[in-house]
C-alpha cells in the first residue's frame, strides 16, 4: 500500500512539533541523548522529530510520530497525557514561534 502524503495541516503541525520539541528540550537543559535514554527512544528518533524528518518516500517530510513515541516523550518531559499535544497547538498560535 502506497504511503499518503501529509496534509498541509499535518505538515504545519509536524513543524511546530518539531521546533516545540528542540525549545522544550533545551529548556529542560537536557541533550537529545537525555532525552532519548529518559523516554526510551534513540537519539536518532528525538533527531528526526526534532528535524520533522521520517523515512517515507513521499516526497514531502513530515515527522508523525506514533501514540507510543508522544507518551514517552510526555513521560520524559514530565507532562501529563495529551498536555504535549496542547502545548504544541498553543505554540503554534503564539508569536514565539
Amino acid at each position: 500500500m502506497p504511503k499518503r502524503t501529509p496534509s498541509d495541516e499535518t505538515a504545519a503541525v509536524a513543524s511546530a512539533f518539531a521546533t516545540w520539541l528542540r525549545r522544550r528540550r533545551e529548556e529542560r537543559g537536557m541533550t537529545q541523548e537525555q532525552l532519548a535514554h529518559q523516554s526510551g527512544l534513540s537519539r536518532n528518533q528525538i533527531q528526526n522529530l526534532e528535524n520533522n524528518r521520517n523515512n517515507n518516500a513521499t516526497g514531502r517530510s513530515s515527522a508523525n510520530p506514533s501514540l507510543d513515541t508522544i507518551l514517552a516523550l510526555e513521560s520524559a518531559l514530565g507532562l501529563q497525557l495529551g498536555e504535549l499535544l496542547l502545548e504544541v497547538r498553543r505554540f503554534m498560535e503564539s508569536p514565539e514561534r
